[in-house]
């Protein structure tokens, strides 16, 4: 019993202090929360630093928020890397109490900048015709492919880029992308109306990895934003058939 105790507390430690050692990994213009232990050194004065990598224009903004968990969390920071590959910022963080103070302690953060898709060539498609499968490159897949495995959610919005949505197949979500390209396979979309233009539009994207927390997730609203609206499927007007007539 005792082995077994020793070797479960043993296993514990090495889980969480490797948790402790990751990096995180976060999308540039995401906001992300990091507390202590609230337990440990009660009535001590917390200090906060962020640290920037070059490039970064991350800030923090400190507050004194208990959480359900029993921790204290004492910063928030907002990352913003204006480079196109990955920065390193540094959190880091004492306490000070009956004149000690601890050692610091220190959390790396990747700071990942948003991915950049090329798009293919727009289709224009007489009516009743259907479209055809198409890619979407990430451009800089090099540079983000390290916070793990991708999903993306996508429509086709009808008229406008915030037009009503095809529904149906025409909205899907793709996960577990681990390449710079991206296959839309159109076979299963209902049919597309003549004289209408759809826009392809990006709903979602984020990495898949879970741990540590807080993990990437998906990118926010702003992001999105940033990202092309421009890729379109035209149908034309439907013609009439000819008739002979004889004269």
């Amino acid at each position: 019993m005792k082995l077994t105790f020793k070797f479960t507390f043993i296993l514990l430690l090495l889980t969480a202090t490797n948790a402790l050692a990751q990096n995180q990994k976060v999308w540039t213009g995401s906001s992300k929360l990091f507390g202590i232990d609230s337990t440990a050194n009660r009535g001590s004065n917390v200090n906060w630093n962020l640290g920037l990598g070059t490039g970064s224009t991350s800030t923090k903004t400190d507050s004194n928020v208990v959480s359900v968990a029993n921790r204290t969390i004492f910063t928030r920071a907002n990352f913003i890397n204006t480079t196109s590959a990955m920065v390193v910022d540094t959190i880091k963080v004492t306490e000070t109490l009956n004149s000690c103070i601890t050692t610091t302690g220190i959390k790396l953060i990747e700071v990942f900048p948003l991915p950049t898709f090329n798009l293919a060539s727009n289709q224009t498609l007489c009516a009743g015709s259907s479209p055809s499968n198409f890619n979407l490159v990430i451009s800089n897949y090099a540079a983000i492919n390290s916070i793990g495995n991708f999903s993306i959610s996508y429509e086709l919005r009808a008229g406008s880029t915030i037009g009503t949505p095809l529904g149906g197949a025409s909205s899907g979500n793709l996960t577990g992308i681990n390449s710079n390209t991206i296959p839309i396979n159109v076979s299963s979309w209902p049919a597309l109306t003549a004289n209408t233009t759809y826009y392809f539009i990006i709903t979602a994207f984020g990495s898949e990895i879970t741990s540590p927390i807080p993990v990437p997730g998906n990118i926010g609203p702003s992001g999105l934003a940033s990202f092309p609206q421009t890729y379109t499927i035209t149908v034309q007007p439907s013609l009439t058939n000819p008739s002979i007539i004889s004269y």
